[in-house]
């Protein structure tokens, strides 16, 4: 089970359409996809750009709750 699923809410996830929403992608400087950007009370506190493994996902969202 990955890292997200044990979190049991305690993680919450949304995709934006850069597309639909340019206002977004401009603000948050989102130039490539997929871009995961981690936040914390409306603040960037994580981010990375490319295509992850699972453990990779794994390990971000460990360093984000921890």
């Amino acid at each position: 089970m990955s890292a997200i699923a044990k979190q049991k809410g305690r993680v919450a996830m949304a995709k934006v359409d850069i597309d639909e929403h340019t206002d977004l992608a401009i603000e948050y400087g989102v130039s490539a996809v997929p871009t995961v950007i981690a936040m914390r009370g409306g603040d960037v506190i994580d981010q990375f750009v490319g295509i992850k493994d699972e453990d990779q996902l794994d390990s971000f969202v460990q360093k984000l709750i921890e």
